[in-house]
């Protein structure tokens, strides 16, 4: 018999499909939300397609009907850590969006106990970006991951998957029903839905034919052209998404007639399923009653045989088991216990290497060699998870109260927090408030996991030579590059984002007052959400101009930055080369337990789980992979060899960034950016009745974006619609401020936010009128504080509008409109219902272009892309 080194690799589906929901009533908001029968065709459908397709057996097919969120994830882990080669989820079911407050049009689906609440809730909803994070997290991973989501709103999950790493994205490939923002048809009793009776049919006309596999690439096609002239529920045409790298379009899905199968023990002939039994699960859980078709002679001798074979193997196995074999039959019967782990966005490359490690290690090994743990990693905003934790405990435990809920911003509740910064885990803390009833934050700040240096990374013509790279001030260092190239300029990231930039923020305000460091920052570009996605923004530039600015920029990153932009600078990058400022202080991620005082399942056994996963990270082994990734291992420990643009031995590293320094530096920045002046043009005319609602719809974008607004804050909103003869808007909420709907504010700003907030919801489009978004535009440029009324606070316009009435300015007036927005230098946030909105020569990304603003159409998810253009200049939630 063949060893286990010359085993085929396992390919494997895990098909979803919620058939039936618990909740009979739904909201308004969710008036389509109900049993869906034609999902049980899907999978019955889907199930036998690729049986027959050869690619996987029978039995690696595992059907799931209406699961709860608890048996989902437990059925998906498994799957993920079983399988070595094609793993194949298959989701259909209800599909929302969230675009409440901090929602930024995020996809939930819809299980079995969905429902949707007043309040920001989603209780029986599991978040997209959850399940990708636990499809990424894992032991061993498969070679390669296809998630088909066939449900509303689809498209919304490319966002999470455009964020992931290379490699990660390399490994999942996503096909998905429907564009962003749209609803689909969820079929009939009779068939399967729309999208997924597509899938079916070319995976069977491939499945046996003699004219080749169906291939990931193929499949997607053939499905498209199927759809050609359906269109959505919106009226739109239906244009389903592929999210892949392009080697994954050879991806083979079914075989032809023939074909040897990648996973399965079939001779690619007739390729007979037993799909005789019903895979529904029964009262018990198991399967159900049998369908009442007789089994014939053929598969009578095949049962027969597969029951020979498995009993061999099982001979074999007893008499050849010893220390390190493959895990026992009994792991099936008991998953592992799935943990969370939330961490800061420049850690997370970093934890998900050492949980990929812990997971497959030997302290997560029980005794009958199967896995005690798995791990779900994610990662959200430094400055949003303290003050989650913090002030938003309650909200976070039980998410049908109203308020500002974490779970939207920064994610479910984690067991473990792996912050960037002690000081982060102290600010976490309030022991003067009733944190303690709700949560408590077990961590020990004089052991931190590992420490970082911030180091200024500059392009090699500008750094000083190795002595003159370490023991100086940040402002000496920056001074002597500026001599090298006086346009040279320091970026950082967000502060809000990490740890390290909030610690490269303290630093430059040692350099210069914040007011003027923070307008170099703005005027330099939208501030990167991570330290690797700033330097690696800057070596990816494609133009002349780009290239140019990657040549004149130093960024002020925690020192593991430099490895990951080594990979990611390709050789149109510029060299950098680390220099170390000895007045900027440093990093010492933590470990902190999370125990969350109403999490009483599994209790024990969790405690076990975190406190294995504790031990193991502060082992030899455990620290071995932060030092790996650029972390030392001690203040002063120097690298064991020397690294490419770094400093082995730079010397005493500066203190670790304090709670009080950490606290101070966010209040600067606050009131460094200011308050803002946001005005919205909101087009209020007949054509846009057709986007005016829904959950991604304007009415609800605005009302998203003005969740984002502080009590200094100053915005108003315009209906642009007009007769022909009248002013060319209507107001519908006063330039002026509005309160603040953040949970710490005080009940009367509270209250005037909620106030401002039925305003805006109040609002309905003028049937028989047109937009003049020209003289919107200058009417509101013209109301915008200039010359020495200008007190220096960010300025933003945002229009919103489907481009219907932009004919009805002809070309000299549109470049006259163009020049008028160039001359004001007030950014301009065109938001396009038209998914062409912002092509070249569009008169929506002329304007963006000229003001300095940004264009959104419909191609991508515009809650989203507004929501990050207003976090930029309003002051939110910190």
């Amino acid at each position: 018999m063949a060893g286990a080194e010359q085993r085929e690799e396992t390919n494997r589906a895990l098909l979803v499909g919620v058939v039936d929901y618990t909740s009979k009533r739904p909201l308004r908001i969710a008036k389509d939300l109900g049993d869906i029968t034609a999902v049980r065709h899907n999978v019955e459908g889907l199930r036998k397609a690729l049986c027959e397709g050869g690619v996987f057996g029978d039995d690696p097919i595992k059907p799931l009907y209406s699961p709860g969120v608890e048996q989902f994830e437990n059925r998906l882990g498994y799957a993920r850590d079983h399988t070595d080669g094609l793993l194949l989820v298959y989701f259909a079911g209800h599909g929302i969006v969230d675009t409440r407050t901090g929602g930024h049009g995020r996809l939930l689906l819809g299980l079995r106990d969905a429902k949707v609440e007043h309040g920001p809730g989603f209780p029986g909803w599991i978040r997209w970006d959850d399940v990708l994070n636990r499809l990424c997290s894992g032991e061993k991973r498969p070679r390669h991951t296809v998630v088909v989501l066939d449900c509303c709103y689809a498209g919304n999950a490319s966002g999470a998957w455009e964020e992931l790493d290379e490699q990660d994205q390399k490994r999942i490939s996503l096909l998905l029903a429907v564009q962003k923002n749209q609803r689909i048809d969820a079929g009939n009793a009779e068939r399967p839905t729309p999208y997924t009776a597509q899938l079916i049919r070319h995976l069977r006309q491939g499945a046996g034919a003699s004219d080749g596999a169906v291939t990931l690439g193929s499949l997607h096609k053939g499905v498209s052209e199927g759809l050609r002239g359906s269109k959505t529920v919106g009226g739109r045409e239906w244009s389903p998404l592929a999210c892949r790298k392009d080697p994954a379009d050879d991806e083979i899905l079914a075989l032809p007639a023939g074909g040897d199968s990648a996973g399965g023990d079939g001779d690619g002939g007739d390729r007979p399923c037993d799909l005789g039994t019903d895979p529904r699960p029964g009262p018990d859980g198991g399967p159900g009653a049998g369908l009442g078709r007789p089994p014939n002679r053929h598969r009578l001798i095949a049962a027969m045989l597969a029951a020979a074979v498995a009993l061999a193997l099982a001979l074999w196995w007893v008499t050849s088991r010893g220390p390190g074999s493959v895990p026992a039959a009994s792991c099936a019967n008991h998953p592992p216990l799935e943990l969370r782990v939330l961490t800061d966005p420049d850690l997370e490359p970093v934890v998900r290497k050492a949980v990929d490690r812990f997971v497959a290690s030997d302290a997560n090994t029980d005794d009958d060699h199967c896995r005690r743990t798995g791990i779900t990693v994610y990662s959200a905003g430094a400055a949003e998870t303290a003050e989650a934790f913090r002030t938003q405990y309650g909200e976070w435990a039980h998410v049908g109260r109203s308020g500002f809920n974490p779970v939207g911003t920064v994610g479910p509740q984690p067991d473990v927090w792996i912050p960037a910064s002690s000081a982060s885990a102290r600010r976490a803390q309030d022991d003067g408030s009733n944190q303690s009833s709700v949560l408590s934050l077990d961590f020990d700040d004089k052991r931190p996991l590992a420490y970082a240096p911030m180091v200024l990374l500059l392009p090699e013509q500008l750094a000083e030579t190795e002595s003159g790279r370490t023991g100086r001030p940040l402002a000496e260092l920056m001074t002597a590059m500026k001599g090298k190239d006086a346009q040279a300029r320091v970026r950082r990231a967000d502060p809000r984002s990490t740890d390290g930039a909030l610690a490269a923020a303290r630093g430059l305000y040692r350099t210069d007052s914040p007011r003027t460091i923070e307008l170099d920052q703005r005027r330099q570009g939208r501030p990167a959400l991570s330290g690797k996605a700033l330097v690696c923004g800057l070596a990816k530039g494609n133009t002349a101009e780009e290239r140019a600015v990657d040549r004149r920029t130093a960024v002020l990153v925690a020192e593991p930055t430099l490895g990951r932009h080594q990979h990611c600078a390709g050789e149109t990058g510029v060299t950098r080369v680390a220099e170390y400022p000895n007045d900027v202080p440093g990093l010492d991620p933590v470990f902190v337990h999370v125990r969350w005082n109403d999490a009483r399942l599994d209790e024990e056994k969790r405690e076990r789980a975190v406190q294995r996963f504790r031990d193991w990270l502060a082992s030899k082994d455990g620290r071995k992979v932060f030092q790996e990734d650029g972390f030392r291992d001690a203040p002063q420990a120097p690298f064991p060899s020397p690294l490419p643009g770094r400093l082995t031995s730079p010397g005493p590293m500066p203190r670790s960034l304090s709670a009080s320094e950490a606290t101070d530096t966010l209040e600067k920045y606050r009131q460094a950016n200011a308050a803002s002046r946001v005005r919205f043009l909101l087009d209020g005319s007949g054509s846009m009745s057709r986007w005016w609602d829904g959950a991604n719809g304007a009415r609800e974008i605005v009302k998203q974006s003005l969740s984002r607004f502080g009590p200094d804050d100053v915005f108003g909103v315009w209906s642009v619609a007009s007769g022909g003869s009248d002013t060319p808007y209507r107001e519908l909420l006063a330039f002026a401020t509005h309160g603040s709907w953040s949970r710490t504010a005080d009940k009367k700003e509270q209250e005037k936010a909620a106030e401002a907030g039925k305003k805006v919801d109040d609002a309905t489009p003028e049937l028989s009128m047109e937009a003049d978004i020209g003289g919107a535009l200058r009417a509101a440029l013209n109301q915008m504080p200039r010359g020495d009324e200008d007190d220096g606070h960010p300025q933003l316009i945002v229009l919103i509008t489907d481009d219907e009435d932009n004919d009805r300015m002809n070309a000299a007036q549109q470049d006259d409109l163009v020049k008028f927005v160039s001359d004001r230098k007030v950014p301009v946030v065109m938001v396009s219902f038209d998914s062409g909105g912002c092509l070249k020569g569009r008169l929506g990304l002329r304007v963006a272009e000229a003001s300095g603003g940004t264009c959104l159409d419909a191609r991508g998810d515009l809650g989203k892309g507004l929501d990050a253009e207003i976090s930029q200049v309003a002051q939110g939630h910190q």
